[in-house]
């Protein structure tokens, strides 16, 4: 997989650009794998649209800006996990992108019962599923 941890530590400049020049779409299914996900349960969750991925995927292209956006707020939250860990003790064993992948499908009180993978389209949304992650390891309701 494409080295997750130095994209998310990245100075701004650089994410900006590796968003617009776009990641390769076979991110998508390794990135799924790392979070023992299907492809298409990933797809659906980063909203990319099925015929577009599996084209871009054949044809060794790139997804847009919009859809490595989603892809890189996934990255970063693995990030923001294992960050947690590390802080809080010892993460041997600790897989962060499995460990997320079932958090963000599990209904979450501080949501009304929506699960976090729901907010995973916007911006915004996204902002509350890492404030969340920031709660949970503060001790404040989560």
């Amino acid at each position: 997989m494409i080295d997750s941890v130095p994209i998310s530590r990245a100075d701004p400049e650089q994410r900006i650009e590796i968003l617009r020049s776009g990641f390769p779409a076979d991110i998508v299914t390794e990135l799924a794998s790392s979070m023992r996900w299907s492809r298409d349960h990933a797809l659906e969750v980063f909203r990319v649209k099925r015929s577009t991925a599996m084209r871009k995927i054949k044809t060794k292209a790139r997804l847009a800006t919009d859809e490595s956006e989603r892809i890189l707020s996934v990255i970063d939250l693995i990030e923001q996990v294992q960050r947690m860990v590390e802080r809080s003790g010892d993460p041997s064993g600790f897989d962060a992108a499995a460990w997320l992948a079932q958090w963000l499908e599990s209904a979450n009180p501080a949501l009304a019962g929506k699960c976090p993978a729901d907010y995973l389209d916007t911006n915004e949304g996204i902002g509350i599923v890492r404030r969340l992650l920031a709660q949970m390891e503060s001790g404040a309701y989560a």
